[in-house]
């Protein structure tokens, strides 16, 4: 692929995942999305087969971005393994408090808007949360090993748990345009996690 195909198509994705962030996936429509882009539409299909195409492409950039963001923090050996979880949250908590309560994750809409709507946006929203949850787990397998956590806890299991209150979080703090549910969740994950 030359550089002039795939800055094309980057900056497709790219104005397809604001356009979404600031709308919906139903609710902005192609025309908009590659005027953004500055791209003909005859030009869109050399890249997509259809709209649905360009949300799991949608999907996967911001799936490969979070992962590496959350790769760096949960590799940072200064920290123990639960210190390294504890601080990953704490990091994202962070990014919505500097960018405010009102920006979503386009994962996360996405996943309540098409989910039950178009299976291949559907499997690489599982797929993105699957492999997050699995770094998690990683990272709490090693705190196992030193004793961080109890002996009697499943690494995955507990890695899925954070996930979901994580994400119902970023859910109330849609709703009440806060970050208090985010503040909770931290404070439980800071005082429960190491007794668990």
């Amino acid at each position: 692929m030359t550089s002039t195909t795939a800055n094309t198509k980057d900056r497709i994705i790219d104005a397809g995942s604001a356009a979404i962030a600031a709308k919906s996936f139903n609710g902005c429509g192609l025309k908009e999305i590659l005027d953004t882009a500055g791209v003909p539409k005859g030009s869109f299909y050399h890249y997509f087969k259809c709209k649905e195409d360009l949300g799991v492409a949608v999907i996967e950039e911001s799936a490969a971005a979070h992962s590496e963001f959350i790769r760096e923090l949960l590799s940072n050996r200064q920290l123990s393994p639960l210190k390294r979880v504890q601080h990953m949250f704490s990091a994202m908590r962070d990014h919505y408090i500097e960018s405010g309560p009102l920006r979503e994750c386009v994962i996360a809409k996405l996943a309540l808007e098409v989910a039950q709507l178009s299976e291949p946006m559907r499997l690489a929203i599982k797929f993105a949360y699957t492999n997050w949850s699995a770094q998690i787990a990683r990272a709490l397998t090693e705190a196992k090993a030193a004793g961080e956590i109890s002996e009697s806890q499943d690494p995955q299991e507990l890695a899925d748990f954070l996930v979901n209150a994580w994400e119902g979080c970023t859910l109330r703090m849609q709703i009440d345009q806060n970050t208090v549910a985010l503040d909770q969740f931290m404070e439980r994950i800071t005082k429960t996690l190491p007794k668990v």
